[in-house]
């Protein structure tokens, strides 16, 4: 308790020695320099343990900025994709993005919906990148949030809410220095089966993008009473709870005080959101979600008046500083992936033959599976290869990797495990359908 007093007081501190030094008209530029003047004299005495970096980031998140580009969102309600508003509402993120400095594209895409929307649509994805300081890491913070909404809603809250913290965020964030690169997108199509987000997460994939993790905001700014009030939601795929550890550090350290459940995202199980693309693709992901729900979503009602602006702030403010302090921190798990064979391909005695199906592999004759440990800060000990759930080989010399030869004419799931010499662990499986009739040597 001591210790959690001695935190609190530490971070007050800060905060009086930033507001008098820093001046309330004081530009980004100004900040940055006097926080790092700060940060030496407060290393320097030993007395506290504090960034004042995320310190300075959360106080300058505030409702009139939220409320900004949250109004401006819903005046181009109804966003529904591929209408003249939904292009209107990725030009106006595209030209905030763009103001900030960030590294500006729009990623077009013409996709096929599904059986509930059996049509061609086109729209765009809009992506700001933050690139890192250090320039020999390739590690990447992705966060996100999508602009659509459905046909009769001006989406404020979904996901208006979850937008304006990615444009907040990265406006801030924009004005400090990081180690590792930061990547804030605007998807559309999410409405319609996550569409916008699919085709962003299958780029990512085949671009062997290094995402540590990809954080979603949908639905963040609902909160009518006040237990709601004090409540939020993050699920974290199983190698990513780590993360939460790290959050709820954060969350009293800082003083935001919320009551995080915390949970376990399924990849097996259905996606609710735009994280799900990622994890379709074995990427790491945290999906944040309010309090409680909101009886507003999908109906006219979902306006900026049934927003709460200041739980819009806390709740951007834990995934602000989550996105800072792993933007400059090092210590991480490690993350194993299966990069051979690939998702999309068909493969004939390990060679690859042509595209199939986007989340699909299949292989004919033996292949053998290989993997990738990303992130990884000690030795990697080994690494087990599961078949349907059975060990079968352990490989304790990287490149670890093992030569599946067995007979089939199905599907299975090939899992990896690896464990690193401090006991972590991260995997990945991957579902294939082998045909092998005759077991070669």
């Amino acid at each position: 308790m001591k210790q959690l007093q001695y935190k609190v007081l530490g971070v007050a501190f800060v905060f009086l020695l930033i507001s008098s030094v820093i001046p309330s008209t004081a530009s980004f530029s100004e900040i940055n320099s006097k926080y790092l003047d700060i940060s030496k004299e407060i290393n320097q005495t030993g007395l506290i343990n504090v960034d004042p970096k995320i310190t300075t980031i959360l106080d300058m998140i505030n409702e009139s900025l939220l409320h900004e580009y949250l109004e401006t969102l819903v005046g181009y309600g109804p966003r529904w994709t591929g209408t003249y508003s939904c292009q209107k509402s990725a030009e106006y993120i595209f030209q905030q993005f763009n103001e900030m400095g960030l590294e500006t594209r729009y990623q077009n895409w013409t996709v096929f919906g599904n059986k509930y929307h059996p049509r061609i649509y086109k729209s765009q994805n809009v992506e700001g990148t933050l690139r890192g300081n250090n320039s020999t890491s390739d590690k990447i913070i992705a966060f996100n949030a999508h602009y659509d909404t459905v046909r009769i809603s001006p989406g404020a809250n979904d996901d208006g809410s979850g937008t304006a913290a990615v444009l907040a965020t990265a406006y801030i964030l924009s004005h400090f220095k990081f180690e590792h690169t930061l990547k804030f997108i605007a998807f559309s199509g999410e409405e319609l089966d996550l569409l916008g987000s699919r085709t962003y997460a299958k780029e990512t994939y085949e671009k062997n993008a290094n995402i540590l993790v990809d954080i979603n905001a949908d639905m963040i700014g609902h909160a009518e009473t006040a237990e709601g009030g004090r409540r939020m939601g993050i699920r974290a795929t199983e190698d990513a709870q780590w993360i939460l550890d790290i959050i709820e550090n954060l969350n009293t350290y800082y003083n935001i005080n919320f009551q995080i459940n915390t949970g376990e995202i399924d990849r097996d199980g259905r996606g609710w959101s735009d994280y799900h693309s990622f994890v379709e693709y074995g990427y790491e992901a945290l999906a944040c979600w309010g309090g409680e729900g909101d009886p507003n979503m999908h109906t006219p009602r979902d306006n900026i008046d049934n927003v709460n602006l200041s739980y819009l702030v806390n709740t951007t403010r834990i995934i602000a500083a989550t996105i800072a302090y792993l933007a400059d921190n090092y210590d991480t798990y490690p993350q194993v992936r299966i990069v051979s064979p690939k998702f999309g391909k068909l493969y004939f005695e390990g060679r690859e033959i042509c595209d199939i199906g986007d989340l699909k592999t299949a292989v004919i004759n033996y292949i053998w599976i290989w993997t990738d440990v990303k992130f990884a800060t000690v030795p990697i000990e080994r690494a087990e290869f599961y078949y349907d759930n059975l060990l079968t080989y352990t490989d304790t010399d990287p490149p670890f990797k093992w030569n599946f030869n067995k007979l089939s004419i199905r599907k299975h799931r090939i899992t990896v495990v690896v464990y690193d010499e401090l006991g972590r662990k991260s995997s990945d499986w991957r579902d294939i359908r082998f045909i092998n009739l005759f077991k070669n040597r």
